[in-house]
């Protein structure tokens, strides 16, 4: 009786060591949630990646010219750089949830299209030593929800920004582990 109780305080004590240093790598490395909107989870790790990608591209004068750019990439912007990167995935994760399955087929379809088997052989390097990533995350990152917003935008016409301020108003959108709040389709720093 008194070696079962041993044995299974022992387990206890060994399942709790290997969930508490699972939960550790795995928060340590960012794979938690950022937030989430309608039901589709950001993680942390993924709204950084993608804020290093836009510095990374910036760096290599890939950016763009917009006005403003300096100030977003300077020392000291990393705070709203990250809060730039989680609201365009919280955005594109809107879109994707508020359209119809055959409108998203057709985004994805678009994507595989301008894509053969020679062309993702010849860009994969290019996209590895520009965003550090392989052809697949550049696709559901990036081209993907481009063409998604084409396409719904194509649709909409001139009711697209009244259709994608609803969607963002009507959406369910929380946030975790960072200093931000969705307020009335926008995220905005908590203390403001």
């Amino acid at each position: 009786m008194i070696k079962r109780l041993h044995i299974g305080v022992l387990a206890a004590t060994l399942a709790l060591m290997v969930g508490g240093l699972s939960s550790y790598t795995l928060s340590r490395n960012g794979y938690f949630p950022a937030a989430s909107a309608n039901g589709d989870w950001i993680s942390y790790r993924t709204v950084k990646e993608n804020a290093d990608v836009s510095r990374r591209l910036y760096a290599q004068g890939l950016a763009g010219s917009e006005d403003g750019l300096a100030d977003l990439f300077k020392r000291g912007s990393e705070g709203e750089l990250f809060r730039r990167s989680l609201e365009n995935l919280i955005v594109n994760s809107i879109i994707k949830s508020s359209v119809a399955a055959s409108v998203l087929a057709k985004a994805q379809k678009e994507v595989e299209d301008s894509f053969d088997n020679a062309k993702v052989a010849n860009l994969s390097g290019v996209v590895k030593n520009v965003y550090d990533w392989d052809t697949a995350k550049l696709k559901t990152r990036i081209l993907e929800p481009q063409a998604l917003m084409q396409i719904v935008a194509q649709e909409k016409g001139d009711d697209f920004e009244v259709w994608l301020k609803a969607a963002k108003l009507k959406s369910k959108v929380r946030i975790w582990f960072v200093p931000f709040e969705w307020r009335e389709g926008i995220l905005v720093n908590k203390n403001k």
